[in-house]
């Protein structure tokens, strides 16, 4: 049973399959992450991962390794990102706090994805987009619930997606000090909320957003 459920959390390549077969040759998997913090951007990634040169799955070691980010460690993350963007066709899409105020985080979600897609250096033939949203454009795709956990070039896009906001949240963490957003990289966490209340709200976090909001004068 144990190693049954191993297996069911490992993504492959199903999926990809299904769109190859169906002529399409370059398939990239379309993540987020970000909806829900309180400060931050949100950030997209597609990925387009290698095949080996007879136009089959890559046996790379690093592939069989790869799994929805929140189910790696931060080292493993780095680890995988690093393989990621050198041997595969990636895109990411960021969207300011500014324009998540503006447009709603449904809609900068949205945006993310497009541009994420938009910035692959060889358009892909088909998306393979985590949940349920879609994207704009005349490009081929499917809308696939827990994709990041199915599917391998999903997965591999939650990884370059996490990783890349992760890092941007640091660093802004030495701009905005007392948040902690190091740490809870902007999500809601008691210390955020804390810190929220003794220091009010700054430029990075969604006055959109309810908690942000109260804190207005």
């Amino acid at each position: 049973m144990i190693r049954s459920k191993r297996r069911r959390n490992r993504p492959d390549w199903r999926i990809e399959r299904e769109l190859w077969r169906d002529g399409a040759s370059r398939v990239a998997g379309v993540d987020e992450v970000g909806r829900g913090p309180l400060a931050g951007p949100v950030v997209a990634a597609a990925v387009v991962l290698p095949l080996s040169p007879s136009g089959k799955v890559s046996r790379a070691s690093w592939i069989g390794r790869l799994r929805d980010s929140k189910q790696l460690s931060p080292d493993q993350r780095e680890m995988l990102f690093a393989e990621i963007e050198k041997e595969s066709n990636s895109g990411i899409g960021v969207v300011s706090v500014q324009v998540i105020d503006q447009i709603n985080i449904l809609q900068a979600t949205r945006l993310a994805m497009w541009l994420a897609v938009s910035n692959l250096e060889v358009p892909p033939d088909a998306l393979i987009v985590d949940g349920r949203e879609s994207i704009a454009g005349s490009i081929r795709q499917r809308s696939e619930v827990k994709a990041d956990v199915r599917c391998a070039s999903v997965a591999a896009a939650s990884i370059v997606a996490k990783v890349t906001r992760d890092r941007m949240m640091s660093e802004i963490d030495t701009l905005f000090p007392g948040y902690g957003l190091a740490r809870n990289k902007g999500y809601g966490t008691a210390e955020h909320r804390e810190a929220l209340k003794r220091l009010g709200y700054s430029t990075i976090h969604r006055l959109s957003f309810a908690p942000v909001r109260a804190t207005l004068p």
